[in-house]
């Protein structure tokens, strides 16, 4: 990825902050409270971060997450994140200190599913089963063992509700992951898109998931969610 395609949103944090983004140009970042004699390159004024709370760092062509040792803790898409370095993807979550702050890490140019692979647990691997199955790696969806084809928009919205599979993803995520080509060249940090288009992309996909249209839940006044049994 180039440099300058990769960036963080920040969706949580001092008020000054929100809704800004960081561009990843260096190869190393440290993420933590600012203080007088140490000031983080990601800097925040929340007591519950950690002066040297996470490292966020390239390794190759992708970039890596860190936890350093913080009192409360780093925490990629609800899942804790230690001394060892975590891989970001496009439109991971990053949560310090249980929610304290909160990041959006996007590569832009990269697919949401590049390196994971993910089917509903009750199906089967065979084309022939019936049911739902998605294939992230392959961006492929197959219902009753007939390959459904989603078109750009309606695909990539499924894609990032089954990766964030029952995590709401609110409206400013969605917003941002699926019409980032409305953000080229302007400086804001929400496109411009309406509730109503969003609203009617999700109706949309319902209706071609038939039954499983169900499994997308409304969020109310903050978003929707792919909804599947624990485990899956």
């Amino acid at each position: 990825m180039l440099d300058d395609s990769a960036y963080i949103l920040i969706k949580k944090g001092d008020p000054d902050q929100l809704h800004k983004r960081k561009f990843l140009s260096k190869d190393a970042y440290t993420i933590g409270r600012r203080g007088t004699q140490f000031q983080p390159d990601i800097a925040f004024s929340s007591l519950y971060v950690s002066r040297k709370h996470a490292l966020l760092q390239k390794m190759g062509e992708l970039y890596a997450i860190t936890d350093l040792q913080s009192k409360h803790g780093t925490q990629v898409n609800g899942v804790d994140v230690y001394d060892t370095p975590q891989l970001l993807r496009h439109g991971d979550h990053i949560s310090l200190a249980k929610g304290a702050v909160e990041l959006i890490f996007f590569a832009e140019g990269s697919e949401l599913d590049a390196t994971r692979e993910l089917s509903l647990p009750m199906m089967q691997a065979a084309s022939e089963s019936p049911g739902l199955l998605i294939n992230l790696e392959r961006r492929e969806i197959r219902l009753d063992g007939k390959r459904l084809h989603l078109t750009g928009k309606d695909m990539d919205l499924l894609m990032l509700l089954y990766q964030r599979a029952n995590q709401a993803v609110s409206y400013e995520e969605i917003m941002v992951l699926i019409w980032p080509e409305r953000l080229a060249g302007s400086d804001k940090t929400i496109p411009d898109v309406g509730k109503a288009e969003i609203n009617a992309l999700v109706y949309r996909l319902r209706k071609r998931l038939g039954r499983y249209g169900e499994n997308v839940t409304t969020i109310p006044r903050y978003g929707y969610m792919w909804e599947m049994e624990e485990g899956g």
